[in-house]
């Protein structure tokens, strides 16, 4: 097995558990609060390394105490990390809301971090097996894609909504595109997904998917759409499932599993998170994946 290589956005999270995600502007009594570490990428690592992957994260921190506290977490839960520290910048922040159903809602602060990837240490992944990142550091996953298909290696894109400019850039240089449905509907607008997902797959000559919670996900290669159901479970909190999906989907593909294989191995991983509280230490191991598939088959 090689080792997979994400990159992207490290993010602390504070975390209120709420009874219900309000629609409307309001006041909500939280039953429950706690401070974690989170982030796209960073989150996709973890989940990698509790399955059992070699996994390194590349991204940037500020000269806080929360860069410094967010790279013991990743030491901690078995990630190399690679951290490029921004002088006189604030590491990212969010507040996610997280209500008795397992929904979640959440806002990022980004931080002002140093956008050059003139530091990484890209002359390392020929011995890498796959690479993944977000879209949060887009100078950064633009100079890892191009190495890694110098390589031959395959890039893992999570094409979330946030930044369909972005999206548009890092499509074109990803083979494994894995959108969430808004980041679907951001790229390509009102047309339905699986035409939607052709489309993608034909222009970059990729495999495109999305993942649709409870729905399970959709995969296009070759023209061909595959749907992989989502095992039926009782969620307790959904923040952080499509990050371990894209997480266990990439190591799949380091340990030479097809992309049909990846899927099913993701859904189940994705799946089996959402019945534990989102915390890297709850992250499922690989064992208990393949014990869940077995009882959840699809």
């Amino acid at each position: 097995m090689s080792r997979l290589v994400c990159l992207g956005i490290l993010v602390k999270d504070i975390v209120f558990r709420v009874p219900h995600i309000p629609s409307t502007p309001q006041k909500l009594t939280c039953s429950a609060m706690r401070t974690q570490f989170g982030g796209m990428a960073a989150t996709a690592a973890v989940a990698a390394a509790a399955l059992g992957g070699e996994v390194e994260f590349w991204g940037r921190v500020g000269d806080d105490p929360t860069g410094e506290e967010a790279a013991r977490a990743l030491q901690q839960a078995g990630v190399k990390a690679r951290l490029e520290v921004s002088p006189g910048a604030q590491s990212p922040l969010s507040a996610v809301m997280v209500d008795d159903a397992g929904e979640r809602m959440l806002a990022v602060y980004t931080g002002q971090l140093d956008s050059s990837a003139d530091w990484l240490p890209l002359d390392t992944l020929r011995t890498a097996g796959a690479v993944h990142a977000d879209f949060r550091w887009v100078e950064g996953a633009r100079a890892l894609y191009i190495a890694a298909r110098t390589c031959g290696i395959p890039r893992v894109l999570d094409a979330d909504a946030g930044n369909p400019q972005a999206l548009r850039e890092l499509t074109a240089l990803a083979d494994h595109i894995i959108f969430s449905e808004r980041g679907l509907a951001d790229h390509a607008g009102d047309l339905p997904a699986e035409e939607a997902l052709r489309q993608v797959a034909h222009a970059h000559g990729a495999v495109a998917g999305v993942t649709m919670g409870e729905r399970g996900s959709l995969f296009c290669h070759d023209g061909h759409v595959q749907a992989f159901a989502a095992p039926r479970i009782k969620a307790r909190d959904t923040n952080g499932a499509g990050d371990a999906f894209h997480g266990a989907y990439a190591l799949a593909l380091t340990r030479g599993l097809d992309w049909r294989q990846a899927a099913r191995y993701a859904s189940a991983a994705a799946s089996l998170k959402c019945t534990r509280d989102h915390d890297w230490k709850h992250l499922p191991r690989h064992a208990e994946v393949m014990a869940f598939m077995e009882s959840h088959p699809c």
